[in-house]
């Protein structure tokens, strides 16, 4: 994981995933002391911050997390093919 400071993460907009995952993207850029770009720190923020309705819809890529992208493939589903797009 890469050495970053506290990151303020926007609460989850049910209501637009894809704008929550734009403003979570800026928020990664501006990161202090260099921005995140690592897939599995993108993934731990994200996981964390999810609400718990959001959660269960990408359950299962909670509960086994891929070695490989795991922060695109989390977003996936909940910006293009759940109930929240």
């Amino acid at each position: 994981m890469e050495d970053i400071s506290a990151v303020k993460i926007p609460a989850f907009i049910s209501s637009d995933p894809a704008l929550w995952f734009s403003m979570l993207e800026s928020t990664f850029e501006l990161a202090v002391p260099k921005s995140i770009t690592d897939e599995r720190t993108k993934y731990n923020y994200c996981v964390a911050h999810l609400s718990p309705d959001a959660a269960m819809e990408v359950r299962d890529v909670i509960l086994s997390p891929v070695s490989t992208n795991p922060y695109s493939k989390l977003t996936f589903p909940l910006q293009y093919t759940s109930k929240y797009s």
